[in-house]
């Protein structure tokens, strides 16, 4: 059976089977894309943030070969390393960038002479490509600074792909169903956006969204007419303030959703597409919490989603992309498929997940994969975890528990105000087994000295 590597390199156009990737796990890379010459909502990420997204490199770790590299901001706990060759992985080369805290991983591999020529003897070696989560211009100067080769297209291409404006255009086009709505690219077509939806208000709220916002950042919940004009007033402000001359909105009618689904699939450069998967995404607030899998959708939608996979992976080769491309999808509470919500051309969360699920999650067996916020007093070791997690901690034998998918996002919970998350699927017969293991892990988790939960649980 093909690999998912085998897959990526060939819907790449890049050579043998055998090639080798540097793995990036750049997941601040939308902050990247955002323009700084065009108005958008309020609202900065915290350092809280900038540790979070430099820790989650680590789930790179889950997608690479012996023969690949991994950037990571810090060094991964030795304990976990070995956790990994237990489950079969074979530990990849690794460069930790260190640097400030606040500093993005990309900027501090560009900021580290000692990375960077770690990588050119690397890629000198092993003719390896850059594979990052997704493309900036940082990434391309990471490219031009340390001479390794970009197998992915070039920033100018994903911010395009990767607008909400984009997205909401190309359904438009294409005929795929989706809310009603409107783009605006300024601040008097969003004044009359809001006028023309109006009417919708009498039933149900609109939402507002910045065109590169993500994860529940640049995402504003208009519930009257009231709240509009409230609005308006805010962005007139900061335009009067900071005086800018563009604008990035979508207005979308707010659906009451039986269920979120993201999807993934390859596109070729000859447009060319390949489904990787379906799963039951876990969404508060505009926040992604994890996933289900298997999905419960009927074959028809299924089908449905392939058939749109097909018409948008056609239209973003076209533009220029390929790769790995992750969309976004809901069900209303009456059972309306809205197969594109929107798009992700780049790596998405269950793509670090595709070799988890292949390898330890077969046909009748259940995942909830899912990350667990909490506050700690101090940093922990991997190996004080796994004594908490005792018996529900996953092993390759006992093939049911909780697998940790990465380990430094929760140990930066001592540091940056004390917020850390386990992220870890939890493996079954079952969902309700599953749900178990969830309940188990939140139970454990606060065994450890100075542990607390934060947040609620999702179901």
């Amino acid at each position: 059976m093909e690999t998912f590597r085998t897959k990526l390199a060939r819907a790449c156009g890049w050579g043998p089977a055998g090639a080798s990737w540097a793995w990036l796990g750049n997941f601040e890379v939308e902050r990247d894309w955002k323009r700084a010459d065009v108005l958008g909502i309020p609202g900065l990420p915290g350092r809280a943030s900038e540790a979070l997204n430099n820790s989650l490199s680590e789930l790179a770790l889950l997608l690479a070969a012996p023969e690949d590299l991994v950037l990571l901001k810090q060094a991964p706990d030795p304990d976990f390393l070995a956790y990994l060759a237990e489950l079969g992985w074979k530990t990849p080369s690794f460069v930790a960038a260190g640097g400030e805290e606040e500093l993005s991983l990309t900027r501090s591999l560009l900021e580290n002479a000692s990375a960077l020529e770690t990588i050119r003897a690397w890629t000198k070696a092993s003719s390896g490509r850059l594979m990052p989560h997704g493309v900036s211009p940082l990434e391309e100067e990471l490219v031009r600074k340390s001479g390794l080769p970009l197998a992915a297209p070039l920033s100018a291409v994903a911010r395009r792909v990767n607008s909400k404006v984009y997205s909401r255009r190309l359904c438009a086009r294409l005929g795929i169903r989706q809310t009603e709505g409107r783009i605006a690219l300024s601040l008097d077509e969003l004044e009359r956006a809001l006028r023309e939806l109006a009417p919708l208000l009498l039933q149900t709220p609109l939402v507002l969204k910045d065109a590169m916002g993500v994860s529940g950042k640049g995402i504003l919940l208009l519930e009257n007419e009231a709240r509009c004009r409230q609005v308006l007033r805010m962005l007139r402000q900061a335009v009067d303030k900071r005086g800018y001359a563009r604008a990035e909105f979508i207005v979308e009618q707010w659906i009451s959703k039986s269920a979120d689904v993201n999807y993934q699939f390859l596109v070729g450069k000859n447009g060319q597409t390949e489904m990787l998967g379906v799963l039951t995404a876990l969404v508060r607030g505009g926040v992604h919490q994890g996933h289900l899998h298997p999905h419960t959708l009927p074959p028809e939608a299924e089908r449905e989603l392939a058939d749109t996979a097909a018409s948008i992976g056609r239209e973003l080769a076209y533009d220029g992309y390929y790769g790995v491309v992750g969309v976004d999808a809901m069900v209303g509470s009456d059972g309306t498929l809205y197969p594109c919500v929107e798009i992700n051309a780049r790596l998405n969360m269950s793509t670090y997940h595709t070799r988890v699920l292949s390898e330890h999650v077969p046909e009748g067996r259940y995942a909830l994969i899912r990350a667990v916020p909490f506050t700690s007093v101090a940093p922990f070791p991997f190996a004080v975890l796994r004594d908490a997690l005792g018996e529900a901690f996953y092993t390759r034998r006992g093939g049911r528990g909780i697998f940790v998918c990465a380990f430094a996002p929760a140990g930066i919970s001592g540091e940056a105000g004390g917020q850390g998350r386990l992220y870890a699927a939890m493996i079954g017969d079952s969902r309700d087994e599953c749900l178990h293991w969830y309940e188990q892990c939140c139970k454990r988790l606060q065994t450890i000295a100075g542990v607390r939960l934060s947040g609620q649980s999702l179901h």
